[in-house]
């Protein structure tokens, strides 16, 4: 059977138990909340720098998308610039050439003309002179 010294050492065990247990778990969830709590701020406050992060990354890009759109703008206005200089420039010199060979063809039409007026008068002043000559002939002097 179980003696005196016996019940009271389980006893006395039990109690030792149960009170350091008692405090144990009086204490733990004051430190899990602490824990807990501490770990869902700077969770948090991660959560925000990361936010914070991710807002300027996106300003970043928008930054450099709005500088690149009008560094792009400028390019093609100054390539279209260039275009409308380029191509004015080639219309004026195909309209010097087409004036060129106009004035030259005008020109060799003309001289043509005078040849032909001048061929026309030497064939009618042969004439006139074959004429004379007949008529000298016939009529005499």
């Amino acid at each position: 059977m179980l003696t005196l010294k016996k019940v009271v050492g389980i006893i006395l065990v039990f109690f030792v138990l149960l009170g350091s247990s008692t405090i144990y778990a009086s204490g733990l969830p004051r430190n899990s909340l602490s824990k807990w709590y501490d770990q869902s701020f700077q969770k948090e406050s991660e959560g925000k720098v990361a936010l914070d992060k991710v807002e300027k990354t996106f300003e970043e890009v928008n930054t450099f998308i709005l500088e690149t759109l009008e560094s792009y703008q400028t390019t093609i206005q100054e390539i279209i610039e260039y275009q409308i200089k380029d191509s004015k420039a080639g219309i004026e010199e195909y309209q010097q050439e087409v004036k060129s060979q106009l004035d030259d063809a005008v020109f060799e039409l003309k001289e043509e003309k005078i040849g032909d007026y001048i061929d026309n008068e030497a064939i009618e002043k042969e004439i006139d002179q074959d004429i004379d000559e007949v008529l000298i002939e016939v009529f005499g002097k």
